[in-house]
């Protein structure tokens, strides 16, 4: 029987932020950080990826992922990947190895402190049938900070990875793990912890009951209307940013002058990119429509179909740099993230998941721009010093 590999990545957005924690103690705590490359580097990385990703897995309706936890946990993977399995990630990546961990260590060290906040861990089957690579686990645990657990593969480590996930998502993620796989070797896990409320918080008289026009018919909603002062425009699409309490984070909002589907269609990591860097100071009479939504992607076809395909196949799929198993080859047998979001007069709280099983200044116009989102759009929860997309999903109004 083939061993394989397991990946839990976790990620969450939230209002109450808990202390980060995990159960037993970290076999390699103290291990020094990574060299750090310029934080600004993850930028286009993260904004070329994120379109790419949802563009591979998006299935139609409300959507939401989080590209940012997608490539720290997969960077944790591609750090034991050898021979064609790690050119397939650099190549879809964009970048080598060694240069998207160095970005990657510099951005999650510069979210310390602020209302984002990133943890990874892993857990490595440790029964003598896996003997885990010294050197891999050390880089894991120096780029990425990661908690490093040797446990029995048992039920127990069940309630223990659900432990690690529900305290670092204050309690959005639950049960995510509703199994210990007898062939899984390691689980590397990531969560994202993001704690804001508005800049300036809706008052009562900016809240209106509303009609949002979704693809199967109307929906009565409540709408937030507000005066925004960053505008943003683009090939196909307009839209406002309204920045987050202390201005580091902001939601921004892309309204489609044609479809929806066109849009994220068209839309490329550098358009993305673009239109952040090149938001004008603008007043905006701006409409958001106050929503929640839950997604489920599977994420195997997506990244197979973005180059990734090595690293699912038993037979071809080289992570000898993670260990190794008396069982066989390791290989990536399942990718799953599920997120979730919502959107309130007070802040946003959102969370998402993904589980990987690999086997074995002008002044203002006279007249203000308008965006009123009363249709389908698309959003982003953006980190606007580096123009980074924390997380990116689309409201369609199927979930109203």
């Amino acid at each position: 029987m083939k061993r394989f590999l397991a990946i839990l990545i976790s990620a969450a957005m939230l209002l109450a932020l808990p202390g980060c924690g995990g159960g037993g103690v970290s076999l390699l705590e103290g291990v020094a950080p990574a060299p750090a490359g310029e934080a600004a580097d993850a930028a286009p990385l993260a904004a070329d990826f994120t379109m790419k990703l949802f563009n591979a897995a998006y299935e139609g309706g409300d959507a939401l992922i989080s590209p940012v936890s997608v490539l720290a946990a997969l960077a944790m993977a591609e750090a034991g990947a050898r021979g064609n399995t790690l050119a397939q990630m650099e190549e879809t990546f964009g970048v080598d190895a060694e240069t998207l961990r160095l970005a990657l260590a510099a951005y999650m060290a510069c979210t310390a402190g602020t209302e984002a906040q990133i943890a990874n861990a892993i857990w490595f089957r440790d029964d003598g049938t896996f003997a885990p690579d010294g050197e891999f686990l050390s880089a894991c645990a120096s780029f990425a900070d990661a908690e490093v657990f040797g446990r029995a593969f048992d039920e127990g480590l069940k309630g223990e990875i659900n432990g690690w996930i529900e305290d670092n998502t204050d309690g959005m993620i639950k049960d995510m793990l509703d199994s210990v796989n007898p062939a899984a070797v390691m689980y590397l896990v990531n969560a994202i912890a993001f704690d804001a409320v508005w800049e300036e918080k809706y008052e009562p008289e900016q809240l209106r009951e509303g009609v949002f026009n979704s693809d199967t018919g109307p929906r009565d909603v409540q709408m937030m209307y507000s005066d925004e002062s960053l505008y943003l425009e683009g090939e196909g699409f307009t839209g406002f940013v309204k920045p987050y309490r202390g201005g580091r984070y902001a939601f921004a909002a892309l309204l489609p002058e044609g479809s929806l589907s066109s849009l994220t269609e068209s839309l490329t990591g550098e358009a993305l990119a673009a239109a952040l860097e090149n938001a004008s100071a603008e007043q905006v009479k701006a409409g958001l429509p106050a929503f929640e939504g839950r997604t489920r992607l599977p994420l195997n076809s997506a990244l197979a179909s973005m180059g990734i395909t090595d690293a699912f196949d038993a037979d071809l799929a080289d992570f000898t740099g993670m260990g190794e198993s008396s069982y066989g080859s390791i290989f990536i047998s399942q990718v799953l993230h599920e997120a979730y979001i919502e959107v309130t007069a007070q802040g946003t709280r959102a969370a998402a998941a993904t589980i990987v099983a690999p086997e074995a200044g002008a002044e203002p116009p006279s007249e203000p721009k308008t965006v009123i989102l009363d249709r389908p759009f698309a959003y982003m929860i953006v980190d606007t010093e580096y123009n980074i997309p924390l997380f990116f999903g689309v409201m369609t109004g199927a979930g109203l």
